[in-house]
């Protein structure tokens, strides 16, 4: 019997409290101790093992942008995401020197590393990717300070990266003469037109160099210049805005 007739606690509840109390005073150790075989992997099945495979998951991100940026050989002096799109590894790296190139800077000791990434479960599924480690690399990219620019559809942006304030207002970035060379390409923000987000890709000539014999999936992809990208990157992003828009952007040179 749990309660006397006046509504007090039996010593027998008492006991089962104070029972209770110390069991969930223990520590994790003290009851590990104390467990069968089984209840011990069940324990770290339930309380560990995910907390493990999160710090793995970040710690190999982690080292995969550190082999690819610092271990690599060339100095990178630009990086740029570009998200769910249909180009080949072998036509990036093509860009990629091609607009070295036209700074004149040798393309075997620096580069600009564009990566593909797909953040969409359709696009990643036609593209055997996996959505869940993409988002998760871009993140920490973006965390680390090791991200300067994305090329994505508003859509693809909008309710992740633009919500969250990673999509720099480019009325800040682009001088009075770029703004205006640039304007019939600006992307704005929804129910905010005076705030500029992104230079719209869909009819440069240079941009769609990198989809030659192959259809692209983004109706219109747009340039966006990442907040918290390093001075070096910001200024090389506004380099690839004037390589892609060159002929619109040559007077402000």
């Amino acid at each position: 019997m749990a309660l006397n007739t006046k509504g007090k606690k039996t010593s027998l509840t008492e006991e089962a409290s104070i029972y209770q109390k110390r069991q969930d005073d223990l520590s994790d150790k003290e009851r590990i101790k104390n467990m069968t075989g089984k209840q011990k992997r069940d324990f770290f099945r339930t309380y560990y093992l995910p907390k493990l495979l999160v710090i793995l998951a970040v710690a190999g991100v982690v080292f995969y942008i550190v082999w690819v940026d610092f271990i690599n050989k060339s100095h990178i002096y630009m990086r740029c995401a570009i998200l769910n799109e249909s180009i080949t590894d072998s036509t990036l790296t093509e860009f990629s020197d091609r607009f070295t190139d036209s700074m004149k800077m040798d393309y075997k000791k620096n580069r600009a590393s564009f990566y593909m990434y797909y953040t969409r479960s359709d696009v990643a599924r036609e593209m055997g990717a996996d959505t869940g480690s993409d988002l998760s690399e871009i993140s920490s990219r973006l965390v680390a300070n090791s991200l300067d620019c994305m090329i994505a559809s508003y859509e693809d942006v909008e309710n992740i990266y633009l919500k969250n304030g990673f999509i720099m207002n480019l009325n800040n970035f682009l001088s009075e003469n770029e703004k205006k060379a640039l304007k019939p390409y600006f992307v704005t923000k929804k129910n905010e037109a005076d705030k500029v987000i992104g230079i719209s890709l869909k009819d440069c000539k240079k941009y769609r160099t990198l989809f030659t014999g192959r259809t692209p999936i983004t109706e219109e992809p747009v340039l966006y210049v990442i907040t918290n990208a390093t001075d070096e990157g910001k200024n090389y992003v506004k380099q690839l805005i004037h390589y892609l828009y060159s002929d619109e952007l040559k007077q402000t040179a």
